[in-house]
This record gives structure tokens, C-alpha cells and sequence, in this order.
């Protein structure tokens, strides 16, 4: 019976001291909130470093795919080592605000590829867009890199008569080419695509791999130049 009453004073003594404890620690960290927010900064920090250290594991694993541009579906200099990625839609309008930075870089730098990855997730506009671009860039690289122009320099998005005029232009049929866009080759050429960007966790348009990192959301001519560079 001594030992039953030993034990419930213990055990009653052990609950006391656990709620002091708990009380000092609840009122010191209202005292010092500044501590909660460095924890949680600091917490931030380490999970932003460990989905980059992901990224790059994901780039490299898959860096065949990531960085063929065998499909035509590219821009500037075919031979050079300085590539930017870019996964756009056609109606997104930070990747047409991109496509504007894009054109500068190639401009003020001769030695620069740019392979673009079609994303299409705003609307059925932007699959059937992405489905024609592969159908042009497979047959002519120069054509597909003026469609690409042509589209991403368009405010808004693109109704049938400007489509149908843009295709006039290039020698495509609008009404023939719609009738094709069910090809094995198409349905592949965007399955790969949709696949690097879900790898890659991507959640939206544009985003970027410039030397090895991962970019999301549109970061601007400067920001791109500084990582081409470094």
C-alpha cells in the first residue's frame, strides 16, 4: 500500500513539474516570437535546399530528354552549350512576357539554344496549339520558330481567323493540319513533356532549366543572362 502511495506522489509530482515546464516554455516563446519565425525561416530554408538538391538529381537523371531537341523544336545557335529550357504554354501570358526577354537574349548573344517544352495546362486552346507546333517543327525548324514568334507575340489569346491566317502564311492548310493532329508522334512528343514537367514538379507556366537549375515562374531577362553566365 506504502508503494501504491509512493507512486500516485511521484506520478502527481513528475505532472506538476511537466506543467511548469510546458508553462515557462508557452510563456517564453510569447515573449520571444522572434524566435518562432527564425525557426520557421530557418525550417524554409532547408526545405527549399533539399527540393533544389531533388531538381538537380531529377535534371541530371533525365538530362538525355531534357536537352534533346532533336523534334525541331528549338531556337538560336543548334551547336552551342549555353541552353535555356523553357516549359511554356501558348495562351500563358508571362511565358509570351518571357518569350519578349528570350528574344533580346538571342539577339545580344549569337552563342545561345534555347529548347522550349510545351506545357499546355490553361485551356484545350493551348493543347491544340502545342499539338500544331509539333507538327510544323518536326517538318521545318525555321517555320516552327516563326509560328513560335508569331503566337507568343500575340496579346491574348488566339482565336481560329488569327490561327488560320498565321498557317496561310507558313503553307499550312488550317483545316488539313487539324485533321492531323492525332498522330502517334504528336500524342508522344507531349506525353514526354508532360512528363519531364510533373518529374520536375512543375505546377505552372513558364519555367526554366538554365545551367542545371530549375526556374519557376517567369524571372526575367537579367535574371536569366546572370545564370547563362554562371
Amino acid at each position: 500500500m506504502n508503494h501504491f502511495i509512493f507512486i500516485l506522489v511521484l506520478f502527481f509530482n513528475l505532472n506538476v513539474v511537466s506543467k511548469n515546464i510546458d508553462e515557462k516554455i508557452k510563456n517564453f516563446l510569447l515573449n520571444n516570437p522572434e524566435i518562432i519565425l527564425q525557426s520557421l525561416e530557418n525550417f524554409e530554408k532547408k526545405q527549399i535546399a533539399e527540393k533544389k538538391k531533388l531538381n538537380n538529381q531529377i535534371i541530371l537523371e533525365n538530362k538525355k530528354k531534357i536537352f534533346d531537341s532533336s523534334n525541331g523544336m528549338y531556337s538560336g545557335n543548334l551547336k552551342s552549350e549555353n541552353v535555356i529550357i523553357e516549359f511554356f504554354d501558348y495562351n500563358c501570358s508571362y511565358c509570351k512576357k518571357a518569350h519578349q526577354d528570350i528574344l533580346k537574349i538571342k539577339q545580344n548573344n549569337k552563342n545561345v539554344k534555347v529548347i522550349y517544352k510545351n506545357f499546355p495546362i490553361l485551356s484545350e486552346n493551348s493543347k491544340k496549339l502545342a499539338e500544331i507546333s509539333v507538327v510544323i517543327a518536326k517538318e521545318s525548324n525555321k517555320k516552327f520558330n516563326k509560328f513560335h514568334d508569331l503566337i507568343m507575340s500575340k496579346k491574348g489569346p488566339i482565336d481560329k481567323a488569327q490561327l488560320k491566317n498565321i498557317l496561310d502564311d507558313l503553307g499550312y492548310d488550317y483545316e488539313k493540319l487539324k485533321n492531323n493532329l492525332n498522330s502517334e508522334y504528336i500524342k508522344k512528343q507531349l506525353l514526354d513533356d508532360r512528363n519531364l514537367a510533373e518529374k520536375l514538379s512543375l505546377r505552372g507556366t513558364p519555367a526554366f532549366i538554365v545551367n542545371n537549375k530549375l526556374f519557376f515562374g517567369y524571372i526575367g531577362y537579367d535574371e536569366l543572362i546572370y545564370h547563362l553566365k554562371n
